[in-house]
């Protein structure tokens, strides 16, 4: 009986027909979401997030339809006797849209001004890092500030926490901006599309744009009448890490939908070490696990919406909850015996903390003649951040047996965000954010605060000439900061009070502009060779953590302290690209420099703090700097399916007052990866394997009383399998990460300064599902 399926099932797969290829533009860069179709039978697929694409028939095509909006549809006949294994479908710009096409999210937008790098679902899976921050750390010029598995903060260029901005839906994600180890509450796996901006994103997004964007996109639309999803599991050996995650989408003429669910949980995780220094004294890491860094993490999310050939209306919600503990031997007064091993390596203790974070997102577009079109977006944020411990940690004296909350940080965020654009050529838009924020719990880091941004934008594109473009923009921005005058009393072990807290009332108004002028060339006798240069001035309010922070970050393992009377930070920015693609190979240069007048940062200061659960005292200080870098990536194809990918980065900086270089800059890195893109294997099964290496070079320019760090070299190595036959391909990924167990410390981690190395050899293992329906 099996015998006689098994047949059965060879047979169907032997008799299919493949139809496979790549959808690009005419600078050869991919089109994600483009239909492909093919006739007869008229069976459709859509381009991934590299533009390639793969459609299974039972019978061979005779013809292939190609679309994408704001593109020439492309027809391509086949020939039935010798068809090709591979298509490279270039396509051209059309004169409007098809009126015939639905609006939907099939086209990318791009910045007039600077690259867009874009980026899917496989980076995610491929990395199977323990956040969202961690996994976009592979790419040049990204990196990420960790504190254990489930927290992470965006870096790029070196720029991170106020200077980078996250949107989701459109709408700009907050809470990580309440210090250094508050990491973006999102779900890594639910994200298909994020585009990726370095550089100055101030004139679309106002204050906080210095360093870069990272939008990600609202989930696909399926197609008309159709319904697709994905079920997913993964497990990873080093924290007993499983979880289960599932999508489904589903589109009639109109009307669509999708919904997202996703949970984890993972165990105390493991590192090559024994022991460790915290406030001078050295304490053991039994059995090489980090004791209660354990959690949980689940997340929700659900759109439905409206799309015809004019308009497009989606409504989203999302919430994200994240619960793990917090390693005991590094929280509050130093001590051996909270380090005890329990015997339960799941166990979520004291002292812990707890996310929590909902979204609400209104989308409207209305799409007018030509390019011309309108959105409109609305969103509504609440971000909870509750932390427990009991109060005898801190030297606070016993608040009562059950008072377990030692600070709470709750912060309510609507916004409101409104553009008109003329495809690229104009754009004029409006931006408006209310927040506030309230504090609860016996401890104390940050007094109630509202915060007010309202600002107005419009860019212009001029086109030179055939090979050239100009892009020019101007912003206008008023923000006001408003905090009450908070604080705690500092007691001793003995329960005298010694000292005490305060964070003085602020109630400030700033103006800001900033300015921006870009130019693209290509090269008319070099095809596929571009030159892009952009020109700007940027701005950042100070953010109330950098004027009223008062307390210890227990996450971060130190007292940081605020600043009153931060004046605003002012950027000028110079970045230019070279991009060369050329028929299996193409390389990429982005070097940069930028001036920053009254730059803000926390400095690890001389002195010690006077709470006695604190060590070294961070203090918020405001200097001119300069940042200069770059970043290179290339991409050669060695042999038919086999590539090389190499991406070299370097960011280097300079305090003009000091003379020192800043605290906390990622060290240079070049990262490595070979693959095998077309897969090894029949048509049956089709296997992927790859191998990376990263090395990252030693970080000896240092603040004053700042660590340095050794260079490291770290391999991963993987294999994909996915079975064409079952579903719409079964995929199953196995990788070993730091393959050879490698003691390492990333300088960007808050475990640094105590000297806890990275995690030690990590297997993964991931089963995806997909499957898709027409109804």
């Amino acid at each position: 009986m099996w015998f006689f399926l098994f047949t059965l099932f060879f047979q169907e797969v032997s008799a299919q027909h493949f139809v496979r290829g790549v959808v690009v533009d005419e600078t050869r860069r991919p089109l994600p979401g483009a239909t492909v179709c093919t006739y007869p039978d008229t069976i459709c697929t859509s381009a991934d997030i590299n533009g390639v694409f793969e459609i299974r028939r039972r019978t061979p095509a005779r013809k292939m339809e190609v679309r994408y909006v704001g593109f020439e549809t492309k027809e391509i006949e086949i020939a039935i006797l010798d068809p090709p294994d591979h298509f490279h479908v270039r396509m051209k710009p059309a004169d409007k849209y098809l009126d015939e096409v639905l609006i939907g999210e099939d086209r990318i937008a791009r910045s007039v001004f600077q690259p867009v790098q874009v980026i899917g679902r496989e980076l995610f899976e491929t990395e199977a890092a323990g956040n969202f921050s961690e996994a976009l750390s592979r790419l040049p010029g990204l990196n990420s500030i960790s504190m254990g598995v489930g927290v992470g903060k965006p870096v790029i260029r070196g720029l991170y926490s106020n200077r980078v901005v996250v949107t989701d839906h459109g709408v700009k994600q907050e809470s990580h901006q309440w210090g250094t180890d508050h990491g973006l509450e999102i779900d890594q796996f639910r994200p298909s599309v994020v585009e990726v901006v370095k550089g100055p994103t101030s004139l679309e997004h106002g204050s906080d744009g210095l360093g870069g964007t990272l939008r990600i996109r609202p989930d696909p639309i399926a197609e008309k009448n159709s319904l697709k999803g994905r079920i997913s599991g993964i497990g990873k050996s080093n924290n007993n890490h499983y979880g289960v995650g599932a999508n489904l989408s589903a589109s009639g003429e109109n009307f669509f939908g999708s919904v997202n669910l996703n949970r984890q949980s993972y165990a105390d995780y493991r590192v090559p070490a024994e022991n460790f220094v915290y406030n001078t004294f050295e304490l053991p890491i039994h059995n090489e696990r980090l004791k209660n860094t354990a959690g949980r993490e689940s997340a929700l999310s659900f759109t439905t919406g409206y799309r015809d050939n004019n308009h497009l209306f989606r409504i989203s919600f999302s919430e994200y909850q994240l619960e793990s503990g917090i390693f005991p031997g590094a929280f509050g007064l130093p001590n051996a015996y909270s380090l005890a091993d329990t015997g339960d390596d799941r166990l979520i203790d004291l002292p812990k903390q707890e996310a929590n974070h909902r979204q609400l997102a209104v989308n409207y577009t209305r799409i007018f003649s030509g390019e011309e079109r309108f959105e409109l977006t609305a969103g509504l944020q609440r971000n909870k951040r509750r932390e427990f411990s009991f109060p005898e940690f801190h030297a606070i004296p016993d608040r009562g047996s059950n008072e377990r909350l030692a600070l709470l940080l709750d912060l309510t965020t609507v916004s409101l965000d409104a553009v008109y654009r003329n495809g690229e050529s104009w754009s004029a838009g409006v931006n408006f954010q209310h927040q506030k924020n309230e504090i609860g719990g016996f401890d104390y880091f940050l007094p109630p605060f509202e915060t007010l941004r309202l600002g107005g934008f419009a860019t212009r594109k001029f086109d030179l000439n055939e090979s050239t473009d100009l892009s020019a923009g101007l912003r206008l921005d008023y923000g006001r900061n408003k905090g009450e005058r908070a604080g705690r009393k500092v007691w001793d072990t003995s329960g005298g009070v010694i000292d005490s807290l305060i964070s003085p009332e602020e109630d400030r108004q700033f103006f800001n502009f900033a300015a921006s002028t870009g130019l693209v060339h290509r090269l008319e006798s070099m095809e596929g060779l571009e030159f892009s240069a952009q020109l700007g001035k940027s701005f950042r309010i100070p953010y109330p953590v950098e004027t009223s922070a008062n307390g210890v970050h227990h996450g971060t393992f130190r007292h940081e302290k605020g600043l009153p009377g931060l004046k605003s930070e002012h950027g000028y920015q110079l970045d230019l690209g070279v991009n060369l693609f050329r028929p299996g190979f193409f390389i990429a240069l982005s070097p940069y420099f930028y001036y920053f007048n009254n730059y803000i940062y926390l400095r690890p200061g001389a002195s010690f703090s006077p709470l006695p659960d604190a060590g070294q005292l961070y203090e918020y200080e405001q200097h001119d700097v300069i940042y200069a870098g770059f970043e290179i990536e290339w991409e050669v194809l060695l042999v038919r399916g086999l590539t090389l990918n190499q991406g070299f980065e370097a960011v280097w900086n300079h305090n003009l007052d000091t003379g020192l270089p800043l605290p906390f800059t990622p060290p240079a890195s070049i990262r490595s990866e070979l693959k095998w893109q077309n897969g090894l294997g029949g048509s049956w099964i089709r296997l992927t394997p790859y191998i990376s290496h990263r090395y990252s070079f030693p970080q000896n320019r240092v603040d004053r009383n700042e660590l340095k760090t050794p260079g490291y070299h770290l391999v991963n190595a993987g294999i994909q399998a996915v079975l064409p036959g079952i579903l719409d391909g079964l995929q199953i990924r196995f990788q070993v990460h730091n393959l050879a167990d490698e003691k390492y410390f990333n300088h960007l981690s808050r475990y640094r300064q105590i000297g806890i190395p990275e995690q030690g050899r990590n297997y993964t293992l991931q089963v995806n599902l997909p499957f898709s329906f027409f109804l």
